[in-house]
């Protein structure tokens, strides 16, 4: 039997197919696994790009359609009420629908691609959702509530949801496997086009740097991440700005983009090489922020045992992971150089010396799997209590 895996993002749809008994593997690999870009991100298309990924997935897999057990979706935002592995039933739907509104670019991708999965599997294949934000739901209130008026709590949900959850519980689960011990305190640093912190602590997350939106936090590839509000009521109030082009700025033309006039951290890297002055002011950005953000991190943890970069930029860049790792050699972090530089990406791996107080990993992003595993384990779980 299978798990098809469902990834919607915001103008990419990837459904990977994996087999349920190798899931107990740590280096389990799916069956197949199938990218593709959707034109323009808009909903109307994921829906046409769902049926036809999936074909080409079982194309390419000696598995059959008939083969699936259960459709697991990843889901960027489930609100308040929505925190854990959830079957989708239509009150599901309608909850995330409502969601929306805190995650445009994602979950109505991810909505398309529930209805067209019931169109080509029935409803007799269960339908499951796990959402970004279930790590996060552990949480203490101390750092979930914002400084703000309370009712704003109430009622319009004003709190820290924090996002990149399932990659963080990977993480954290890889990190005691590749080390082969428990590790009381973990930071994980989940650098790609979105970037964030996660402060775990015997396995629990307690502190993360996203927050009520994926905007809050480090500066990322276009978001600007944290900054004083203030400059956003003047920008509307003096300015005059519209909210929407002010919306757009924040998300689609800040961060790296912004200040290095490039997304791609490996363009920075290049121009900043070559002596361009904004992409090291970019570079140097990014690094300070995330050192910044990390010392608080270890505030909320009460020390580091264990620092891990995963996803694109975490898993790609080695002078990032030099730069972090050398600014916090103050908390006893020691880089092995020469492993930092390996070029093999598809490898998890211990980066750091062996006298390093704190361990250092260069982990592989995969979400995917994460999703499996705790899906068919949910599974398992609904079917032991009706039996």
């Amino acid at each position: 039997m299978s798990i098809l895996v469902v990834n919607a993002g915001s103008s990419t749809l990837k459904c990977s197919l994996f087999d349920e008994i190798s899931l107990s593997l740590h280096d389990a690999k799916p069956l197949a696994v199938e990218n593709m870009e959707v034109s323009g991100g808009h909903s109307l298309g994921f829906e046409s790009a769902f049926t036809e990924i999936v074909d080409k997935l079982f194309q390419a897999s000696t598995h059959s359609q008939d083969s699936v057990k259960m459709v697991a979706h990843r889901i960027v935002h489930g609100g308040p009420e929505l925190s854990s592995i959830t079957l989708i039933r239509d009150d599901v739907l309608a909850k995330i629908e409502a969601q929306s509104d805190l995650a445009p670019t994602h979950n109505p991708n991810a909505i398309s691609c529930i209805y067209a999965a019931r169109k080509l599997f029935g409803t007799t294949i269960p339908q499951l959702a796990m959402f970004d934000t279930s790590f996060h739901k552990t949480i203490p209130g101390v750092r979930k509530f914002y400084s703000v008026p309370h009712r704003w709590v109430e009622e319009y949900g004003i709190r820290k949801y924090g996002f990149h959850g399932i990659n963080h519980a990977y993480c954290a689960n890889r990190v005691e496997e590749i080390i082969g011990e428990k590790i009381k305190r973990i930071i994980i640093c989940h650098l790609g086009s979105g970037c964030s912190l996660c402060a775990v602590l015997d396995g629990s997350s307690v502190n993360t740097t996203m927050g009520f939106t994926p905007m809050e936090g480090l500066m990322m590839a276009t978001r600007c991440g944290s900054i004083d509000p203030g400059i956003l009521m003047y920008l509307i109030n003096n300015k005059k700005l519209d909210p929407k082009k002010l919306d757009s700025d924040l998300n689609k033309h800040s961060g790296l983009l912004g200040v290095g006039e490039t997304a791609d951290m490996r363009v920075i890297l290049k121009k900043k090489d070559a002596g361009d002055g904004r992409a090291e002011l970019a570079f140097n950005m990014f690094v300070d922020r995330l050192c910044y953000h990390i010392a608080a991190m270890t505030a909320s943890l009460g020390g580091l045992d264990a620092l891990v970069f995963t996803a694109g930029i975490g898993e790609n860049s080695p002078e990032v992971r030099a730069a972090v790792s050398h600014t916090l050699s103050y908390l006893g972090v020691e880089l092995d150089d020469e492993v930092n530089q390996k070029k093999d990406v598809t490898a998890d791996a211990t980066i750091s010396k062996v006298s390093s107080k704190v361990k250092v990993l260069k982990i592989k992003a995969r979400e995917e799997l994460e999703i499996a595993r705790q899906c068919a384990k949910f599974a398992h779980s609904a079917e032991r209590s009706i039996n």
